[in-house]
């Protein structure tokens, strides 16, 4: 009993007690199904602006953990202007990491963890499956964010929506791109760029190769 007690009493130290009330029990921009909660943990920067709506289930949204003890190292959340997350399972959302809805758009996502660094930004919509694994250094995009338009004014580059299914693995230094899908229970290979849909149960990866620019080469600092 001692230990749990303990126990109870070091996790409260790590976590922002102030936004923790407020998120869970003041704010109308958490509407709450279940008995899932938003835990953020110090150094948390979660901004909802106006008409923006989490709809938590079951599963505690965790932001900001598995910080370092001394370290201050920011994690961000923002939610523009009538921004939607449907949050089913739960997530972790490690340390360092930056999770933006923009404005209008949507995030459906079932229990996931995104490891320190990673990016995820919806323009329009990003799905998360179940059981997702998102490593470090990651980027999720469903939009290039800035027009490219053909010379009678039509964009050419319209956001499009990315699924990731379930239990699909990220590697390291991923880039996930607009309309991209990819397949339940696939592998993506570190340092891969990934801009074509990948079936189920693939392991997939770019292949890279060194060039040679020139040769016999010196350079100076």
């Amino acid at each position: 009993m001692l230990r749990k007690l303990m126990q109870y009493l070091c996790f409260l130290r790590k976590i922002n007690m102030i936004q923790f009330f407020y998120l869970n029990y003041f704010s109308r921009k958490i509407v709450r199904s279940g008995k899932g909660k938003i835990i953020p943990y110090k150094y948390s920067v979660i901004e909802l602006n106006r008409g923006a709506k989490v709809y938590l289930a079951e599963g505690d949204i965790e932001i900001g953990c598995d910080r370092l003890k001394k370290s201050k190292t920011e994690t961000l959340v923002r939610m523009r202007e009538n921004a939607v997350w449907r949050e089913e399972e739960g997530c972790k959302i490690s340390y360092g990491c930056m999770l933006d809805i923009l404005q209008n758009a949507e995030l459906d996502s079932k229990y996931f963890t995104m490891n320190c660094n990673s990016v995820l930004v919806a323009s329009h919509k990003i799905n998360l499956g179940h059981d997702v694994m998102i490593g470090r250094n990651v980027i999720i995009y469903d939009s290039d964010f800035h027009e490219i338009l053909a010379l009678d004014g039509q964009i050419l580059n319209q956001s499009e929506d990315v699924t990731i299914g379930d239990h699909v693995w990220i590697g390291v230094n991923v880039v996930v791109l607009k309309g991209v899908s990819l397949g339940n229970g696939s592998v993506i290979a570190a340092n891969t760029l990934v801009t074509k849909n990948v079936d189920n149960k693939l392991l997939v990866a770019n292949e890279n190769k060194l060039i040679t620019l020139n040769e016999n080469i010196l350079w100076s600092r």
